[in-house]
């Protein structure tokens, strides 16, 4: 089963939705499309099943990749800004994959960068300002509340 058909069942299974016709022409083509553009082929599948890592930051970030960004979020980049986005995309997977290589087997899991401890006071029950003190200075009251104009009819 290739990754297309795989993927395609997934879809159908989480959506729900039965894939046929000319919808799983659409989905068949965009998925290409998308497979197309990341750099994916069977041969790179067949290195991550062997284990060999295949580095992302040495295939690069393409023309035909950012035009598929813009696509995706509907923006309009000058060709300037397409060669920064390529650069900074590249310094970014390249980052990445500096931090795969850390070791992180006996690092425990973190919700948060610094210790971080709940910072309220405990609760404690307290005794309440007496009624007929704040009802005092009400305007109108009404069998022990404040008594307010009519807002809704």
């Amino acid at each position: 089963m290739s990754v297309q058909e795989k993927m395609i069942a997934c879809l159908a299974e989480n959506t729900g939705i039965a894939i046929e016709g000319d919808m799983l022409e659409n989905v068949k083509t965009r998925l290409n499309m998308i497979l197309d553009l990341i750099g994916y082929s069977e041969a790179s599948e067949t290195a991550a099943v062997e284990n060999k890592v295949v580095n992302v930051a040495e295939t690069g970030i393409d023309d035909a990749l950012i035009k598929y960004l813009e696509e995706l979020s509907r923006l309009r980049l000058t060709p300037e800004e397409e060669d920064r986005a390529k650069e900074e995309l590249t310094k970014i997977l390249m980052y990445i994959e500096m931090l795969n290589e850390l070791d992180t087997d006996n690092v425990d899991a973190m919700s948060h960068p610094f210790p971080y401890t709940n910072n309220f006071r405990d609760d404690e029950r307290k005794e309440s300002t007496d009624r007929e003190l704040i009802l005092k200075n009400a305007p109108q009251q009404k069998d022990g509340c404040f008594k307010v104009p009519t807002t809704v009819e």
